[in-house]
């Protein structure tokens, strides 16, 4: 008799999500910057609400400030250079370079 695979998946990311809720400020490379939210943090990147359905193209370069992390000095903007590797209706996913 064979075994079929009845659906169990295994998670195969590279890193742990954070679900968090994060002020963020992606600037494109044009120096539009675009506010939104995160909606969950890895080390490997972050998950964002696309709330004015932003002007970017996936595998674009972009600079991000991610308000509040950690080690991040509050007078000072860290920006993060990311690329963008999905864009859907409601969200955004971007990945540390």
């Amino acid at each position: 008799m064979k075994m079929q695979n009845i659906g169990i998946m295994e998670n195969s990311r590279r890193f742990n999500r954070v679900n968090i809720s994060l002020p963020v400020a992606i600037r494109q490379q044009d120096s539009q910057v675009f506010l939104t939210e995160s909606l969950d943090l890895s080390e490997g990147g972050i998950l964002v609400r696309n709330n004015e359905n932003a002007n970017l193209d996936i595998g674009s370069d972009v600079k991000v400030h991610i308000d509040g992390i950690l080690g991040e000095e509050q007078s000072k903007m860290v920006l993060h250079d990311m690329k963008v590797v999905r864009i859907e209706e409601k969200i955004i996913a971007l990945e540390f370079i």
